[in-house]
């Protein structure tokens, strides 16, 4: 025995912390960007300093929606994601572009859209169990 502990729990691991946030009062899942404290260029992900100017980054918080830039549906993927899935970029208004995984019916998905962030399972075990969480993007309603 290595006299580590063992944690034994189903519970799904939250991935992404330093770029994503839920709320515990129940408000809206959010994206953390960093902006430059000279240039004002707003980063995502977390970088330690601005690779434009070089200066140090203050972490802000994102709008929680954007528009749907680019899209694509995967029908071969990734282990422990169930196929087929949409993966897509989404313009922020503080001028990112973010990609991550679509929680929109393919059949719905149109460029342009108004989407939103949202806190979703991200990859699945072997017995389709939840075995990550991190954000996504759904249409708005």
């Amino acid at each position: 025995m290595s006299g580590q502990p063992t944690i034994d729990t189903n519970e799904p691991v939250f991935f992404h912390p330093d770029l994503f946030v839920v709320p515990t009062n129940g408000e809206a899942p959010y994206l953390l960007g960093y902006k430059c404290e000279d240039c004002g260029k707003v980063w995502f992900p977390k970088l330690e300093i601005c690779p434009e100017c070089w200066t140090d980054l203050k972490q802000i918080t994102l709008s929680r929606s954007g528009k749907l830039y680019s899209y694509s549906i995967i029908h071969i993927g990734q282990r422990g994601i169930k196929s087929p899935y949409a993966v897509g970029y989404v313009d922020f208004p503080e001028e990112v572009r973010i990609y991550a995984q679509l929680a929109i019916p393919h059949e719905k998905l149109k460029l342009g859209m108004d989407v939103e962030v949202i806190e979703g399972v991200v990859r699945l075990d072997k017995n389709s169990n939840p075995v990550m969480l991190s954000y996504m993007f759904k249409a708005v309603e």
